[in-house]
């Protein structure tokens, strides 16, 4: 068992990272950036089906609401840790299951964001102990 441990890992590219990338959103960007991809569904992936009334109707497939937001969002790896500020543990309408291996976390209002409690939130995530498996 052991074996396989240290084999996961020796094989985990999260592991060999040197660095660490903060990336900072706000929710009027997601606004934003879910608008651009709608326009892209809208001109470029539409398509007609026909419904049991024989009457045409526009479909959006989810793989295609996936390339849409995939090219108007920048690209780059998937976030582990996600800090949310706001007086309310909301998530807006997004579902957080669709946010594969994501630790999520509740800040708090925004005013009270500072230095110290963000070093808290990653030293906290840093010292979570995940599991492997294949």
């Amino acid at each position: 068992m052991v074996i396989l441990f240290q084999d996961a890992h020796e094989n985990n590219v999260l592991l060999d990272q040197q660095y660490m990338t903060l990336e900072f959103v706000s929710f009027s960007d997601g606004k934003e950036a879910v608008a651009k991809a709608a326009n892209v569904l809208f001109m470029k992936y539409s398509k007609y089906v026909m419904t049991d009334q024989n009457q045409k109707e526009k479909i959006f497939t989810e793989s295609q609401m996936s390339e849409a937001l995939k090219t108007v969002v920048s690209g780059g790896p998937k976030s582990n840790l996600l800090l949310v500020y706001g007086p309310a543990r909301c998530d807006l309408g997004f579902p957080a299951w669709r946010i594969k291996y994501t630790e999520i976390v509740h800040m708090g209002p925004l005013k009270s964001m500072n230095y110290g409690s963000l070093i808290k939130a990653i030293y906290k995530f840093a010292m979570v102990g995940q599991n492997y498996s294949k």
